[in-house]
């Protein structure tokens, strides 16, 4: 996990292991699942620029995201929540070790970005699955929207836990975003990318997808 070769809150590359087996989304929340969590009163009404329902649901915070995963597990009865940063670079590597899960240069036709390839357009995502899926078959972990996790920012790995569970702190308000989005460039795309916002902060670029542990 993590790159000693890219941004300095990416280092020190470091061994991770998943201590429990959990499930993770094929494809981020779209518009339209969301849009059923606000049509019951549990999720706030989102206004995008898009009107088509598999477009990823986006301008959501953090606690957006956990009034979702919340209304999620009560209707469905099972215990869903954001992925872990650790559970998400897992995911988003799909088994690899290079910059990108498909090597270590960037190649079109992966990922929703600006330097990506077709299909892009400046102002809105592609819609969910419009690339190709990465070795675990997930689509969309590069790209697309940034995602939330359900971890605290920290400016390094350094203390990192080394079990894959979520790195928190007691009312911590800055959480951890993962995997760029359509609106960056190329070096944004690699599996190790990572950003921070407040979890209150609604920003266009940043959606999430959601995970649940398998008993």
């Amino acid at each position: 996990m993590g790159s000693n070769s890219d941004d300095p809150s990416e280092k020190p590359a470091h061994h991770v292991s998943i201590s429990a087996p959990f499930a993770i989304g094929k494809y981020e929340v779209t518009v339209e699942q969301w849009n059923a969590c606000a049509d019951a009163d549990a999720c706030p009404r989102i206004a995008t620029d898009t009107s088509s329902k598999s477009s990823p649901a986006r301008d959501v915070s953090w606690d957006n995201a956990q009034q979702y995963v919340n209304w999620l597990s009560k209707v469905s009865g099972k215990s869903y929540r954001l992925p872990t940063e650790a559970e998400w670079e897992y995911a988003a590597r799909g088994g690899t070790s290079t910059r990108y899960w498909w090597g270590e240069q960037m190649r079109t036709g992966n990922a929703n970005c600006k330097d990506c390839g077709q299909p892009w357009r400046q102002d809105g995502p592609a819609n969910v699955g419009s690339f190709g899926a990465n070795p675990y078959g997930l689509y969309d972990m590069n790209g697309s929207v940034w995602e939330w996790v359900s971890d605290c920012w920290h400016n390094s790995y350094k203390g990192a836990p080394s079990d894959g569970r979520a790195w928190d702190e007691p009312n911590c308000r800055v959480r951890v975003i993962r995997g760029g989005s359509w609106r960056e460039g190329a070096s944004y795309m690699t599996s190790s990318t990572r950003f921070k916002y407040d979890a209150s902060v609604r920003h266009s670029q940043n959606g999430f997808r959601v995970a649940r542990d398998l008993k």
